[in-house]
């Protein structure tokens, strides 16, 4: 069989985008992602299937970072830096959460499938990073709130800074030096003096640049003049030992601080467009059906891990950060990929000899069955989520909305000077107790003085049971650290709970008891689940397991408890409430309950479409993530919904919720019943 195989960059360039183009349009008119069409057009074009067609891999390799830089840069010019600095703790905490759990999560399957601990440690990082690039344009096929977008890139864009550190740590473990608190200070560091010299110098630089060359209005000469800004700081981000990606992001979001980055980006959609394209189709290229088959059950293994991985740890995390079950859950189905920077994670691990070839491939076969997945996963993720939050119990959703509108609250604070101590202190404390409890762990494991020989002869033990003495030992000397970490967290939490509820009662009361208890759970794991990901190859997997296990139930006991605690505070403050009602509180905004936090009252118009609906039929939970406290009706009855309570005309409704969440539960409150067609005269 002839195979016709290109020579030149042109024949390269033309065999690609020409079957990208077909393979598109097929996929277009079965209503399938374009996506899927391009990496089916980089097998067919690959090397790895008898089909006579052949691209160099080397070259489109290199035209595929041109798509990279193209769609990152795309990608920055929706998130200004002031945007970005506004979401930074809430996708901090998220990644710290859900890249920790990977992490761990990789490493336990690596060792069940007989890899050397150090191919388990760089499977846990490969399977942490999820793809922006991916993500990007599967967002640009299946629109999604501006909420969502900007959660899903904002931890789409603390992952890719995580992943510089994690690169420069697993690079130096490799090489077979030692891993110490000195070289991660050295590395995040370097990163933070890297980010704010760019984007500081970048900022007094670039925005009015840009808008002295829009102003000559010469379309040609912006396209050219921004692209050249996005390649020059993609090169710079090279230089300094980063990935082209970050730079290009960077550069776009410089870009948008110019305040013209709408009419950049109609500029640019057909470059990115094009070479985007060339970026999925290199992608597909790298498929081998052959050592797929070959490593199928790892596979299997790696894929369930990201999918079910991603999912679990993004939702969770997001719920902790007050983000909202739908939201969150609509986050975790989008980043459940893995893409560019997986890839760059593999690559040192053969480049340093940590893993065997088969590493890499899998890390290609898993992004690829990933990235297939991905637009299915965006377009399933509404309605599953639409479902789950529909189906939660009504005192889950009451804590749930309180919770999201108290770290909002927290969020929106800032930080006094008279209580920055009762903040600073606690979290150097928690910092402190994890990596001391990290360092007992591992000085256990590795026994550099040979205590367990020693207590062996001592005792006259054998070395077993010498060995359990020491363990036991250790675990005795990390109660200490642990105990300490324990009192920190609850003493940040509370200092936190006096920012979110403006008038606190009793300490002992349910909604304090309940704000406390929730925020030191997620003080807790934020810390625990990044050490467990650095501890678990010093310990057996089943203890690994064990810890996880009982971190789950426990925090579901704690949201149990909470949320029952909540719906008694919320009946013991109907009086409140109907003090409220009969004052002038309706319709001039929200009020404080002590205990609750700020409730909205909304009066039914008689014209409103939810008159004489119930209010499970509503659904605000699911529709906006507020949700009905309490029910206001004549002869100053507050009532204290149940999902069937059927509403009437003249109700006012106490909304609890974030201020984005009750403004949405408004708008569908407020929307008008339509008008009954009139009838038309009779002729006669």
């Amino acid at each position: 069989m002839h195979v016709f195989t290109s020579h030149t960059f042109l024949e390269d360039l033309a065999m690609v985008l020409c079957v990208a183009a077909v393979t598109t349009i097929i996929f277009q008119k079965i209503r399938q992602p374009v996506v899927v069409g391009y990496l089916i057009a980089g097998m067919i074009v690959g090397p790895n299937v008898p089909i006579p067609l052949l691209a160099d891999p080397e070259r489109i390799h290199t035209l595929s970072e041109l798509g990279v830089i193209l769609l990152m840069f795309a990608l920055g010019l929706e998130f200004s830096v002031r945007k970005l600095i506004r979401l930074g703790p809430t996708s901090g905490f998220i990644t710290a959460l859900q890249v920790g759990f990977m992490i761990w999560l990789g490493y336990v399957c690596g060792r069940a499938l007989g890899w050397t601990p150090l191919e388990s440690i760089f499977t846990g990082a490969i399977l942490s990073i999820s793809s922006t690039t991916i993500v990007a344009k599967a967002y640009q096929e299946t629109p999604v709130s501006d909420r969502l977008r900007e959660l899903v890139f904002g931890v789409l864009l603390a992952e890719d800074l995580t992943a510089v550190v994690e690169l420069a740590i697993l690079t130096t473990l490799a090489s077979g030096a030692n891993v110490s608190a000195s070289l991660m200070t050295v590395t995040i560091a370097r990163l933070i003096l890297f980010l704010v010299a760019f984007v500081g110098i970048g900022f007094i630089v670039v925005p009015p640049v840009v808008r002295f060359i829009v102003r000559m209005d010469r379309p040609e000469t912006t396209l050219v003049a921004v692209v050249g800004i996005c390649f020059a700081f993609a090169l710079l981000a090279e230089h300094a030992g980063y990935s082209v990606a970050l730079g290009a992001f960077l550069a776009g979001s410089l870009v948008a601080e110019s305040g013209e980055a709408e009419q950049i980006e109609h500029l640019v959609a057909p470059l990115r467009d094009i070479f985007g394209a060339v970026f999925f189709v290199s992608v597909g290229m790298m498929i081998d059906p052959a050592l797929i088959q070959q490593h199928w059950q790892a596979l299997i293994v790696l894929t369930a891990a990201v999918v079910g991985g991603k999912i679990i740890g993004v939702t969770f995390a997001s719920i902790l950060s007050g983000v909202g079950t739908k939201t969150s859950i609509e986050a975790g189905m989008s980043l459940s990929q893995i893409g560019e920077f997986s890839f760059i994670i593999a690559g040192a691990a053969l480049k340093t000899g940590a893993a065997r070839d088969f590493l890499y491939t899998l890390a290609v076969a898993v992004s690829a069955v990933t990235t297939f997945l991905t637009p299915y996963m965006i377009r399933g993720s509404i309605p599953f989520a639409e479902f789950v939050s529909a189906r939660m119990p009504r005192p889950l959703k009451v804590l749930e909305a309180l919770y999201d509108s108290w770290l909002e609250r927290i969020r929106n604070a800032g930080q006094p000077a008279k209580d920055a101590n009762s903040i600073a202190w606690p979290i150097a404390a928690i910092v402190s107790s994890a990596v001391l409890i990290g360092a007992i762990l591992i000085v256990n494991e590795h026994d550099p003085f040979d205590v367990t020989t020693t207590v062996s002869s001592i005792e006259h033990l054998s070395y077993f049971d010498a060995g359990l003495f020491v363990d036991l030992f250790a675990l005795l000397l990390c109660a200490v650290p642990a105990a300490a970490m324990y009192l920190a967290a609850r003493r940040l939490a509370s200092a936190l709970a006096s920012r979110a509820l403006a008038e606190l009662p009793p300490s002992g009361a349910p909604a304090v008891s309940a704000l406390i208890e929730l925020l030191q759970i997620t003080i807790l794991l934020v810390a625990a689940v990044p050490l467990l990901a650095i501890v678990q190859p010093f310990m057996a997997s089943v203890e690994g397991i064990g810890i996880i296990v009982i971190t789950s139930v426990l925090l579901v006991v704690i949201v149990t408890r909470s949320a029952r605690q909540m719906q008694g505070q919320i009946r013991n403050a109907t009086q409140l409430i109907r003090l409220a009602l009969g004052g002038a509180h309706v319709g001039a905004g929200s009020y404080e309950v002590p205990g609750i936090g700020q409730i909205t009252p909304i009066p039914l118009r008689a014209d409103s479409e939810s008159v004489g609906k119930k209010l499970s039929d509503l659904d605000l939970h699911t529709n906006s993530g507020a949700v009905v406290v309490a029910i206001g009706r004549a002869n100053s009855e507050v009532v204290v919904p149940t999902g069937n309570e059927i509403l009437r005309e003249g109700d006012v409704l106490e909304l609890a919720g974030s201020i984005a969440a009750v403004a949405s539960a408004r708008r569908l409150l407020e929307t008008a019943r339509p008008a009954p067609a009139q009838q038309q005269a009779s002729p006669d």
